[in-house]
């Protein structure tokens, strides 16, 4: 019974189970990383959206009030109110007054927004 050949050309178990833990923490790290990513674009979308609401409440297209829209499956509300700005002294002897219309809303993640837009005519 002299030497017994041994097979050493595999991965031992605890190679195999190393490898899979890395390839776990890597997996969830990239799908954190794609959550994050789809939050900040539907933000950024929402954003936009409200800015749309503003400048047609602004242009008189639209009355202020409360809209309700839905994007990417997600209904959110936007309270739009107007209302006129301070006019300065300079602003009164250019023949010009001031609108400011302000937009909020909440995301679906429950993070409140507020834009303000202001327009001189």
């Amino acid at each position: 019974m002299g030497n017994v050949n041994r097979n050493k050309r595999g991965f031992t178990l605890i190679e195999v189970l190393v490898a899979l833990v890395l390839l776990a923490i890597i997996l969830i790290g990239s799908l954190l990383a794609l959550n994050l990513v789809q939050r900040l674009t539907l933000k950024n979308i929402l954003r936009d959206e409200a800015l749309t609401i503003g400048q047609r409440v602004l242009k008189g297209e639209e009355n202020p009030g409360v809209f309700n829209t839905r994007v990417r499956n997600f209904t959110v509300t936007y309270n739009v109110n107007l209302e006129n700005c301070n006019t300065s002294s300079l602003l009164r002897s250019l023949n010009l007054t001031c609108k400011k219309v302000r937009v909020s809303w909440y995301d679906p993640y429950g993070e409140g927004h507020v834009l303000e837009i202001n327009s001189f005519r």
